[in-house]
C-alpha cells in the first residue's frame, strides 16, 4: 500500500526518458483496473513527441506542464466496447478511472512522478484532442496522466479524516479507532 500513500500529483519534471520497460509495466498496470461486467473498454494513447505534447499543453489551462513531462498517457474509452446487449453503459467512467489510478499507483512503483489532468466531460477538451489525433466519434479521451521523472516531490501527508466517517447513516458518528 505505500504506492497510495506515495502518490501525489507531480508537475516538475526532470528532462530525462521513461524505460520501455517502465512504460509497459505502467500500461500494464491500467489493463489491470477493474471494470463493469469486465467489458474493459479502455484504449491507451502514448505520446512522446514534444509537439504532440506541446499540443495538449494548449488544450488545457491545467496541462501547462505537459512539455516538461518525459511523455503522456491519455486513457480512453471505447464506447463499442462500452455496450451491454446493444444498450450504452455509463459505468464506464468508472471503469476509467479505475484504470487511470491504477497507472498513476504504477508510476510511483517505478519512481516516477505523474499528474492526472481531467479531460470528460470538457467538450472543448475532447473536441481538441479528437481533431489533433484523429480519433473516431466512438473513442473518447477520458483523462490525460502526465509522467516522467520528479524534479522534486512533495511530502507525504496524512490525509485519513475521520469527521468524514459515518456509521450506519449519514451524519453517525463512531469513535471505532484512534489513529
Amino acid at each position: 500500500m505505500s504506492a497510495i500513500f506515495e502518490r501525489r500529483s507531480i508537475r516538475h519534471f526532470l528532462p530525462k526518458p521513461v524505460e520501455p520497460e517502465k512504460l509497459v509495466r505502467i500500461l500494464r498496470a491500467g489493463f489491470e483496473g477493474p471494470s463493469a461486467h469486465n467489458r474493459r473498454p479502455w484504449e491507451f494513447i502514448v505520446h512522446t513527441d514534444l509537439e504532440d505534447r506541446k499540443a495538449i499543453a494548449e488544450m488545457s489551462p491545467f496541462a501547462k506542464m505537459v512539455p516538461e513531462a518525459a511523455l503522456t498517457i491519455t486513457p480512453c474509452v471505447n464506447l463499442h466496447l462500452g455496450k451491454i446487449d446493444g444498450v450504452e453503459e455509463t459505468l464506464w467512467v468508472q471503469d476509467l478511472s479505475a484504470a487511470t489510478q491504477n497507472i498513476l499507483l504504477q508510476i510511483v512503483t517505478e519512481g516516477l512522478g505523474g499528474v492526472w489532468l481531467g479531460w470528460y466531460p470538457d467538450e472543448e477538451r475532447i473536441q481538441a484532442f479528437s481533431r489533433r489525433f484523429g480519433l473516431p466519434a466512438y473513442i473518447i479521451p477520458f483523462a490525460v496522466v502526465a509522467l516522467g521523472y520528479p524534479a522534486k516531490a512533495p511530502p507525504t501527508e496524512f490525509r485519513f479524516d475521520s469527521d468524514k466517517v459515518y456509521y450506519g447513516s449519514y451524519g453517525q458518528k463512531k469513535e471505532a479507532w484512534k489513529l
